[in-house]
């Protein structure tokens, strides 16, 4: 099946990579359904995409099981079926050392890039099983596999995220569902410039890049269980 044929998912499509990922899918002629949490956050994309024919917005908040399953609930009801989902939610903070990072942040951290990869994969997996066909993608960080001193919430649940990546790739295969993970270095977004003025942008990974990797990887189930690094220049 061509991407033109497809339903594609995408999580987290609000932030600085999510609208080049979503017009990477547009342009291939793929059918979107975009998530949102609020908003303000549905602001944030262009009229274009939000007008566009073959994009379909729902709001919900990936944390909270309820509204993630009434979600899956919407679009199998919509559309019968679901064949690729690009989970791009997530979110950052530098942190402190252990000894030092509050049990809030913690939380925070492991509920937005661990708490939301478990849900949306779940509820994608009980989806592609029943038509035994699908193609799951995570975004990770490389410092999943750095585990830099400093920035251990984030890491952490990262690094938790590819093992759930890792695992649901096994338990995905008898049903011809494949599950990735790319791995960024920094990603070339506006908010990222601002935090870091002084950086070289040319080290880092633009987010038309990644889509054109997501874009490959969604048009085959062959290939699953994958991390792919994604640094830019960087070392």
């Amino acid at each position: 099946m061509s991407l033109k044929d497809k339903i594609v998912m995408i999580s987290g499509s609000t932030g600085g990579l999510g609208s080049a990922v979503i017009e990477a899918y547009l342009k291939a002629g793929s059918k979107l359904v975009v998530t949102y949490s609020g908003k303000n956050s549905l602001a944030k994309l262009s009229s274009e995409i939000t007008g566009h024919p073959n994009s379909y917005d729902i709001r919900a908040d990936l944390g909270d099981e309820q509204q993630v399953t009434s979600l899956f609930n919407e679009i199998k009801e919509r559309f019968k079926r679901l064949d690729v989902v690009c989970h791009l939610a997530g979110g950052f903070w530098m942190g402190e050392n252990i000894a030092e990072t509050p049990l809030d942040q913690w939380q925070r951290m492991i509920r937005m890039n661990l708490t939301t990869s478990f849900l949306v994969i779940k509820g994608a997996l009980q989806i592609m099983q029943t038509q035994k066909s699908g193609s799951i993608i995570t975004v990770a960080s490389k410092t999943a596999l750095e585990l830099p001193a400093g920035m251990g919430a984030y890491s952490v649940s990262k690094a938790a995220l590819l093992a759930l990546t890792e695992l649901s790739a096994k338990e995905a295969k008898p049903y011809h569902v494949a599950v990735n993970a790319i791995l960024p270095g920094i990603i070339d977004t506006a908010d990222n410039r601002d935090a870091m003025p002084d950086a070289d942008f040319n080290d880092w990974v633009t987010p038309e890049e990644i889509a054109k990797v997501l874009i490959d990887l969604s048009e085959s189930d062959s290939v699953s269980g994958t991390q792919i690094k994604m640094y830019g220049s960087a070392i």
